[in-house]
């Protein structure tokens, strides 16, 4: 028995091939919480580990497990959304380091995704509300600048969110707080005039005009990072 992952699917390379026995289970319900904490495992699991965070975050025990599911739950990998699931490398990281961060991001920069990405005229505003696609559209193996779904799909930046089975769409989008603005937070600098150092300064005040209500402020902002991008 042989338990293969990685970013991209295995092409059926030769019909002699033992590859081509694979049972691929990417996206098979039963395996839906394989790879995956769920919030009831987390409970259960990391209770001593949950109380010692909340203590040092000075938060109640339910504000912790809101910002937690907030920041690092939120992946699904067939139909069925009904429970989703913790990234486990940055639960451990938040339970080791007693704060939270943007732990999975800094395992590696997606420099491929950002070439392929620029190659393409792919709207990535499309990603913020979520993006509805057939199975296919991002299920296949192959990586293209005309569709660069597959790639940032099957390299964890998105998850499916919703499923209608009367036309048979998913809906694709960011997982969570960590990967989305871990993700904006690394295009910026690809995109704008707006340095490296410069981004996450940028995106905290972004967020904490909104919770403000500052318009004024955040619309001005605005106007920093999109005077660099060609019309």
């Amino acid at each position: 028995f042989v338990f293969l992952t990685g970013v991209t699917k295995f092409a059926q390379v030769s019909v002699f091939s033992d590859l081509n026995q694979l049972n691929d289970i990417s996206m098979d319900r039963a395996y839906n919480a394989l790879c995956g904490i769920t919030q009831d495992e987390l409970i259960k699991t990391f209770g001593p580990e949950i109380q010692r965070l909340s203590e040092n975050e000075e938060l109640t025990l339910e504000e912790t497990i809101f910002r937690l599911a907030k920041k690092y739950d939120g992946y699904h990998f067939c139909e069925d959304t009904s429970v989703g699931l913790f990234n486990p490398f940055s639960l451990l990281n938040v339970f080791q380091k007693l704060k939270f961060g943007n732990f999975w991001f800094q395992t590696g920069t997606p420099t491929y995704l950002v070439d392929l990405l620029k190659k393409s005229d792919y709207d990535l505003r499309l990603l913020l509300n979520g993006v509805e696609v057939t199975a296919s559209a991002f299920s296949e193996y192959r990586a293209e600048a005309n569709n660069p779904l597959p790639m940032i799909y099957q390299s964890g930046y998105l998850t499916i969110k919703a499923y209608d089975k009367e036309v048979c769409l998913y809906t694709l989008q960011f997982p969570n707080d960590e990967v989305c603005y871990g993700f904006l937070n690394f295009l910026v600098p690809f995109y704008t005039k707006v340095t490296d150092d410069e981004t996450g300064f940028h995106i905290a005040k972004f967020m904490r005009e909104l919770k403000s209500g500052d318009v004024e402020a955040f619309m001005e902002r605005l106007k920093i990072f999109f005077s660099g991008i060609p019309y």
